[in-house]
Parts: structure tokens; sequence; C-alpha cells
């Protein structure tokens, strides 16, 4: 499909030192590594079984046994949409703002905020009707990415470079403020598309370069890595794309322990409406934080906009992505260090301590939690500070530096004997005197079959993949700006290492999305994005399937 040029302006945030905890030696070993979920309410589509069962009295209804036996039959569910919430700009505050409502000042002229989606066919060559809507409250049309096809076609082969199957594609699309990708169902299955926002600042307090991967909404997302000390502003922005209202509950853990915030209850963000805010009001001075939200209604996607300003020099900008719930095990893939001779030289500079690169562990139950930290690196586990084993002290956020680790792409596996989060906070810098810029990795979810992701223009992308416990096979199947799906490509992972690909060196110049799917042992994965010649860096999550069954047993029978 011809590549969408149209360039579509998509065109508002609410306002919330102590040294974090150092690492200290276990009190205990390491229990049982068996994975402990905390509950978890994911919007979207996903498989259902259901059994309904009716009795009718035989006093009521004579002649009835209501002890027969019957056999469940499945039905199916109706398929739902596809959604995805994008990110808009970074915003800069006015004044001194903090609260649930502030004020945005104008970015600066330098600023680039661009859109990039794609979304497949299925295997017949059929496109799902997409378009993009403001959330604008009123869910003004942008752009319209695919319609969708008049009528099905004969069956193909099954969705892997086959001639039928094909894609729509949008690249370096402007967007002025958030909006929602709206993919319709096939017939009898959802479709798969994934968006991504990526915005490049070259002067003005949010210098740098930040992305976000366009989110499935949900109704309990955690988000890692923040910080509302002296000079450092977290906007946490939450988005509903429903047309429910949804009211907020905000739970928050700081690494002087767990925060009491009245304002951050009941905070309802309507239809079509993003809200924001600014964390420094709930949970002033924390060097490191952690957000829980709970939305009761309409599910919403939330991102924390992290910035530094160390007196009149920024120090970077970062779209937060939620990591994964708190659970006994957590990996997190695209760890990029930089040398320890050039860290030191950074971070040694006045108000630059925290322009390092570490892990933040919360750890939001009431126990304390020894955990365990692995480093893989291209050709195996690396060794950590203090063996990579530190107690974690219960409701608070705890750090462990890794700036000592060679340079390199790394992947960490974290086990913990309680439930945890996970993320760890990067720096890139030039030289000291220069800009610098930070993201943050996030943990995430294994990977399956057919996570589509987008190859933003104009930034180096890397694809960094890690299988920590065997032996993987990657399969990665390119599609090009004209949305034609070409030859797919393997990758071997080894157990225990880290694999860095370039997807224009190995699937070709012209990639603009990847079809990725794994076999074998648990994968890990995400996408590292910088800039030549500055020290922008960012990480986008791979964006998770959306395929899923949709049929329930219900019985019918007394």
């Amino acid at each position: 499909m011809p590549e969408n040029k149209e360039s579509n302006p998509m065109g508002k945030a609410d306002m919330g030192k102590a040294e974090a905890p150092k690492a200290s030696k276990p009190s205990r070993p390491v229990k049982s590594k068996k994975q402990r979920r905390w509950p978890l309410v994911v919007a979207g589509t996903a498989t259902v079984a259901l059994a309904v069962g009716v009795i009718g009295a035989g006093t009521l209804f004579p002649g009835l046994n209501a002890t027969a036996e019957t056999t469940p039959s499945p039905h199916a569910l109706p398929v739902g949409e596809t959604l995805a919430n994008c990110q808009g700009p970074t915003q800069l505050l006015a004044g001194s703002a903090a609260g649930t409502d502030p004020q945005f000042s104008a970015n600066s002229s330098a600023t680039k905020s661009l859109l990039n989606a794609v979304v497949l066919s299925n295997p017949n060559g059929d496109l799902p009707g997409s378009v993009f809507q403001a959330l604008d409250t009123k869910f003004s049309s942008l752009l319209t990415l695919a319609k969708a096809s008049d009528s099905p076609s004969t069956p193909a082969t099954a969705l892997s470079g086959s001639p039928k199957a094909r894609a729509a594609v949008v690249l370096g699309s402007a967007v002025g403020g958030e909006s929602v990708l709206r993919a319709q169902p096939f017939s009898d299955e959802s479709s798969t598309g994934s968006a991504s926002v990526v915005v490049e600042a070259g002067d003005g307090d949010l210098a740098g370069l930040a992305a976000a991967t366009c989110q499935r909404p949900a109704n309990d997302l955690w988000l890692s890595g923040a910080s509302t000390s002296v000079g450092r502003t977290a906007v946490l922005m939450v988005a509903n794309s429903s047309k429910s209202p949804a009211t907020l509950t905000l739970e928050m853990f700081g690494n002087t322990g767990p925060i009491n915030a009245p304002g951050g209850k009941g905070l309802v963000v309507g239809p079509g409406a993003v809200r924001s805010v600014v964390l420094s009001g709930l949970a002033p001075d924390q060097e490191l934080l952690s957000v829980h939200v709970k939305s009761a209604g309409g599910a919403v996607s939330a991102v924390i906009q992290q910035s530094v300003l160390r007196g009149l020099t920024p120090g970077g900008v970062d779209y937060l992505a939620p990591v994964q719930a708190p659970a006994s095990l957590a990996t997190i893939a695209g760890v990029r260090v930089q040398s320890p001779a050039d860290a030191a030289k950074i971070s040694s500079q006045n108000s630059y301590a925290d322009a390092a690169t570490m892990l933040a562990v919360t750890v939001p139950g009431v126990g304390d939690a020894v955990v365990e930290v692995k480093a893989f690196g291209a050709s195996g586990q690396v060794a950590l500070p203090n063996g990579g084993v530190f107690t974690a002290p219960a409701g608070k956020v705890s750090s462990l530096p890794l700036a000592g680790l060679p340079e390199g792409s790394y992947s960490l596996s974290i086990s913990a004997d309680a439930s945890v989060t996970a993320a760890v906070r990067l720096v890139n810098s030039t030289k000291p005197g220069e800009a610098v810029d930070m993201a943050v990795a996030p943990s995430t979810g294994r990977l399956g079959d057919n996570h589509v992701l987008t190859v933003p223009q104009g930034v180096r992308s890397s694809l960094v993949f890690t299988a920590p416990e065997g032996a993987a096979t990657v399969r990665l199947v390119p599609v090009s700006d004209k949305g034609v799906l070409g030859a797919p490509k393997t990758v071997d992972l080894k157990g225990g290492s880290t694999a860095v690909v370039d997807p224009g060196a190995l699937l070709g110049d012209g990639t603009a999305a990847v079809v990725v799917s794994v076999s074998g042992a648990p994968t890990f994965g995400s996408q590292l994005l910088g800039k030549d010649g500055t020290a922008g860096i960012a990480v986008l999550p791979i964006p998770g399937t959306s395929t899923a069954s949709h049929s329930i047993n219900i019985i019918t029978g007394y």
C-alpha cells in the first residue's frame, strides 16, 4: 500500500531529597523463584472461558430434572476494535505549576513530534479500517491509515511475508496532541497494528529525545523510574479513549516509603480526554518514585513525562512507559551502558550524581524483598556490583548502580522472594559540559507471535532481544514504507545472552516496520533509539500482539 505522506497536526497536563536507599547485603537467601503476580485488570481482547448454569427448582417447574447433566457449547463473542493511545509532543510547565490542572507553555520551535504507524492485513490481504482520532473530548478525525477492504479476498497462506499479506504504513506524520489509533476487527479476529511517537528537541528546557509506544488501554498500570527532587519534573499523563468516564486512584511509592496523597484519589478523566498530574504536588522531593494507576470505568493509558533541569542546563527528557505488574520475576531488555570512564566523568560533575545508569526496584508489599539481579551481554552473563544481590525495603523504591558494567547493551533478569516492579534509568552523554539525555527501560512481558513495531525514520534504531533461560529463535518479517512484507530473517539467541539487531542492516534500509515472532525459551525485547552526533536516547517497548480467541462456553439447559 502506498505510503501515506499526509502530515496532520494533532493537537493540554494535573500537578501533584532524600537519598535513595543504598544496596545492602542480604540477610537471608533468595527463596523459590516461582512467579507470583499482583491482580491485574487489562482492557482489550482476551481469551475468556465462562460457564453459565441455570437450575430450575422442581417445585416451580414440575417434571424438570434439576440435576440433569448438560454440555457447555461454545458461543463466539463479538470481536472489538483494536485501540492504541498515542502521546503528543513533550510539554513544558508554565511557571511553577503544581497540582492536577497545570498549564503548559508553548513548545520550542525546534521541537519535532512525529507519528509512525502500521496495521497488518489478514492472510488474504484484507486491510482493517484504521483511523487516528484526537483525544480532544470530541474524537476529531485526524488521519485515515487504511480503509476497510470492500469485499473479502480468497484464502491465502498464513501471515509470513506471503504475496497476499500486506500492510498500511504511515511515517513521520506531525502531531500536535494526544490521539488514538482505532483499527476495526475482521469478522472473527482482532486486527493487528501499532504506532509510536518520537519527539526531538534541539534546544530549550526539554531538549533531548523522547519516544513512546502507543498503548492499549488498561485499568491497572504501574510506572517506575520517575523523580520529583529539585530540578526534576514528573508529569503523569492519563488518556481515556473510551466512551465512558474513568475515575483514577493513584498509589505511590518513593525512596522514603509509601506516600499518602489524598489528592491522588477520585481523579476523573472524561471520554476522549487527557488528564495530567504534576507528581511533585502529590509526592515532593522523591529521588525515585513509582506510581500505581488504577482506573474504575473506562480503560486508560498512562505515561510519565520526566525531565531534568540542572540550573539552566537541560538534563534530558523521556516518556516513562508502564512496567510489568509486581511479580517475583522480571526482565528488562535494552539497557545501554556508557564506558565506566565516560560515565564517571559525567556523574562526578556538580548536581550530576543521578546522571548514572541504575536499576530501580519497587517493593509494594509489607515485607522486605531479597533481590537477585543478573546481567546478560552479547557473550553471556556479566558480573554486577555486590554480586547483584541486595535487600530492597518494603514500601520503598531502591536502586542498584550499573555504572560498573563495561560499555555495551545488556539485559537484566530480576528475581525476588516478594513481588516487585523494575525499571532501569539510562543516561547518555557526549562529553562533560555538553548536553545529557536520559531514558527509562521498563520491565516487559515475554514475546509471542506477530508483534508488530514501527521503525522511526531519522533516528538510529536497534532491536534488543534476550532469552535468559535457554535458546530461542526470533523471526523478523520486514515491512516496507509501501506496505510490502518481505522475506523473513531469523536471529538465533543463546540462552543467557543479549542480541542487538540493526533492522536496516539485517532487513533492508527501506524497513518501516517489523513483525516479530519468537519460538523456544521465554524471550524478551525492546527497541533502543538514538540520534547520531547527540546524546539523544530513548526506549520503545515492543507492542503486544492483539490477536486472541473470542469464545465462551454457555450452558443453556437445566
